[in-house]
């Protein structure tokens, strides 16, 4: 159980990452997202990977 959920908080960190990069060169990974969302959807999305990473799994 620990090494899945590692491996889906490191993808949703890649996925953030590569998100905001390709939001400088107008290619938008969320479009499913309404607009107010999808401007913050990196750092929500980086968020919930990084809680991923730091809750406590056993």
């Amino acid at each position: 159980m620990k090494k899945i959920m590692k491996a889906i908080g490191s993808l949703l960190l890649i996925f953030a990452v590569a998100d905001f990069v390709l939001s400088y060169m107008g290619i938008n990974l969320t479009p499913f997202f309404p607009d107010g969302v999808s401007r913050y959807s990196p750092i929500i999305i980086g968020l919930i990977g990084a809680g991923i990473l730091k809750a406590d799994w056993k």
